[in-house]
């Protein structure tokens, strides 16, 4: 049973001041029920309640009982429900991410009920849906009446995720002409939501040429004995903080470098985690296997039956008060194992650019794994924030070993003040909010981010004859709203060694709709 009909009826109980109803029921999920108590011995409460009528409710169920007596001079007290604001503020929902959030926001407040409502739809920051199904088990010794049960109510919302490029290309030093190019970069729909307290879901669904594949589906426990929280499904493999970024946070239009050669992308698995040392850390464990989505841009191609993998971060400062906006600092690391099926190992990686080709590739290795590890490092200052990972795979070939290295750092200045969000529980930076829309009519420009960063990746060394890539990127980004974000970048890349040497200059946009 819904609390807008137990409040409802509360309501209308006071002001009609109903002699006979005066009693409240109290059941163990937090439900108050007004009416009239008639039996309350034995296994079960025989209630006469208000809004919902006769009703058989069991003892176990049952938290307490308030029956009121009136004075003769006075009108029967009525215990009053509270009554939900529907314009009470919530939580600000900043994305619909495919990461769990620090705090999970509030459902926002549906339209008014009706009982004959199994769905519902409405817009707030995205379509909301809720589904109601009510469930009432007959009692086996007390004909004519109905055993109380919760409902079943599934919420959640569903939205769009598009990205398109367009990029020009222009190469010298031998490098072979890149044709220009646009692209649907990325079209997803997805819905997330709950179905209970401590149960959530996520499914994305793309197309790439017309072609529909599965980026997420997966479901997540909380409040798990000794696991805390436990996810499971088809999830983003916990490995590079920019691998692990939400749709729409990363500052360029493509990961640095090393992340495109080393990130695994989504996998199937199944992880456990839990914030540490108050909400100023987080743990992920995991243990994933196979997985091909050809929306990610990334180039470890190894098939993996096993992976475990291990990320914890931690916020070595934090100073949320501070004058000037936050300031915070963020260290993490993450490593994995990976168990390669077929005896062999790929990485490789294109010029931060989802049109360009592939211009540094190891190949197919020979070898049953490798072992990969990476740190972080994050520093906000209001506006301000500098990022940098360096990362090293080793691969075990039989004659010796071979090291593939590479790191990045980034720095992004919001050039209209807004702070870019932080998520606790997985220990990743959000994205950005605008403070003021663009607006013509108000005359506000949106949010305006100024970005540069310098990567490098090394698929050269032993064996592997993949190449080196050093790459500079200047970005600048306009957010129109939370919703409608366009994209600029610079890039320059020079290729040393491989079979595809050579200087490329890229000229890209993108315009990128999160709802």
């Amino acid at each position: 049973m819904t609390s807008g009909r137990l409040a409802a009826a509360t309501l209308l109980s006071a002001l009609l001041g109903g002699p006979a109803l005066a009693d409240t029921l109290q059941l163990t999920t937090g439900e108050r029920l007004n009416g009239k108590v008639v039996s309350d011995e034995g296994p079960v409460v025989v209630f006469d309640s208000e809004g919902l009528g006769r009703i058989t409710v069991a003892r176990e169920r049952v938290a307490s009982i308030e029956k009121s007596v009136a004075k003769e001079d006075e009108p029967p007290a009525v215990a009053a429900a509270p009554v939900p604001d529907a314009k009470a503020p919530q939580v600000e929902d900043r994305t619909a991410s495919e990461l769990p959030q620090e705090k999970a926001p509030p459902p926002s407040a549906p339209p008014p009920e009706k009982r004959e409502d199994l769905l519902r739809l409405w817009v707030d920051q995205g379509l909301r849906y809720q589904i109601v199904q009510p469930v009432q088990i007959p009692t086996p010794f007390y004909s004519g009446e109905s055993l109380v049960r919760e409902e079943v109510r599934v919420t959640g919302r569903i939205g769009i995720r598009l990205s398109a490029d367009v990029a020009g290309f222009e190469t010298s030093h031998g490098l072979a002409p890149v044709p220009s190019d646009a692209v649907l970069r990325t079209l997803r729909f997805y819905t997330n939501g709950s179905w209970s307290p401590t149960t959530t879901y996520a499914l994305q669904l793309g197309v790439i040429d017309g072609n529909p594949y599965l980026h997420q589906a997966n479901v997540r426990w909380t409040e798990v004995p000794y696991f805390r929280n436990v996810n499971f499904g088809y999830i983003v493999v916990q490995q590079t903080l920019e691998n692990v970024l939400p749709f729409g946070g990363t500052v360029f239009m493509e990961p640095a470098l090393p992340v495109l050669a080393f990130a695994p992308g989504n996998r199937m698995g199944v992880t456990t985690d839990r914030q540490l040392w108050g909400d100023r850390g987080a743990l992920n464990l995991g243990i994933y296997s196979v997985g091909a989505d050809p929306g990610l841009n990334f180039g470890d191609e190894t098939q993996s039956l096993l992976r475990p993998t291990l990320r914890l971060t931690g916020l070595a400062l934090l100073d949320e008060q501070r004058k000037g906006g936050r300031r915070l600092l963020h260290l993490g690391a993450s490593g994995s194992l990976t168990i390669a099926s077929d005896s062999e190992v790929r990485y490789r990686a294109r010029p931060e650019s989802f049109i360009a080709p592939y211009l540094v590739d190891t190949g197919n290795i020979k070898s049953r794994g490798a072992a990969f590890v990476g740190t972080e490092l994050v520093w906000m200052s209001g506006p301000f924030t500098l990022q940098g990972e360096a990362m090293v795979n080793r691969i075990n070939d039989g004659d010796r070993s071979i090291y593939l290295t590479g790191l990045y750092a980034t720095t992004s200045w919001m050039l209209t003040g807004e702070e870019a969000g932080y998520n606790k529980a997985v220990g990743v930076p959000d994205r950005i909010i605008p403070t003021r829309d663009f607006s013509w009519k108000e005359s506000t420009w949106g949010a305006w981010q100024l970005g540069l960063r310098l990567s490098y990746v090394d698929l050269d060394h032993g064996s592997a004859n993949g190449g080196r890539m050093t790459e500079a990127t200047a970005g600048l980004n306009w957010w129109w709203n939370r919703y409608l974000r366009w994209m600029f970048n610079y890039n320059y890349a020079i290729v040393e060694g491989g079979s595809t040497p050579g200087h490329l200059q890229v000229l890209q946009a993108r315009i990128q709709l999160m709802y």
